[in-house]
């Protein structure tokens, strides 16, 4: 059985360019996906909750902060939607082309906001790749640049195989979550012990 962790809550932004996947991440995660599985981007902010494992087998409340993919309309609000955030998912679609200096874009932007000052383990760059289960072509653009440096996978999602799919995305998702409850127990402490 899972002990739970103290009342503290690991804070996610799932950040990226529009369409790439951040709801659907988010809904997979929370098991909560609409039978309208139509493009409806977020106005703003989504924030959606979900119980993790964190470390040591504990579980973990997550609070994925699912923010919009306007950029432009949205920025102004960034520091609010970072708001004492612990871990960072940038997440994209491996199939578009040229989209590697916007997700360069976004994690400056989401790493660096008010005293955020993120260690690469806290952050995750995540193609979803929307397939058929299991089958389908390799992602065309897998990242190459800078973000290389953080820990990045794509992952197939199929409409088909939503528990599946959900599994994929949360091995991945678990290990940023862990590293972002580590190093949020460590500060705590660290606070603590002055």
């Amino acid at each position: 059985t899972r002990r739970s962790m103290s009342t503290s809550t690991v804070k996610i932004c799932v950040v990226g360019p529009q369409e790439g996947g951040k709801t659907l991440l988010c809904k997979l995660l929370a098991e909560q996906l609409p039978a309208d599985r139509g493009y409806h981007p977020t106005k703003g902010l989504r924030i959606q909750e979900v119980e993790r494992i964190g470390p040591g087998g504990i579980a973990v409340n997550v609070q994925l902060r699912d923010c919009s993919g306007d950029f432009e309309a949205y920025s102004q609000c960034f520091p609010a939607m970072a708001l004492d955030m612990d871990g960072l998912i940038v997440v994209y679609d491996p199939d578009e082309e040229g989209k590697e200096p916007e997700l360069e874009r976004w994690y400056e932007a989401f790493s660096t906001v008010g005293d955020a000052r993120l260690d690469p383990s806290q952050c995750l760059v995540l193609g979803i790749h929307r397939g058929r289960g299991g089958e389908g072509a390799p992602p065309k653009f897998p990242i190459t640049g800078k973000l290389t440096k953080l820990p990045n996978t794509v992952v197939e999602v199929s409409g088909d195989d939503t528990s599946g799919s959900a599994r994929r995305v949360g091995v991945e998702v678990d290990r940023c979550v862990q590293h972002a409850a580590t190093r949020k127990r460590e500060a705590e402490e660290n606070r603590l012990l002055g």
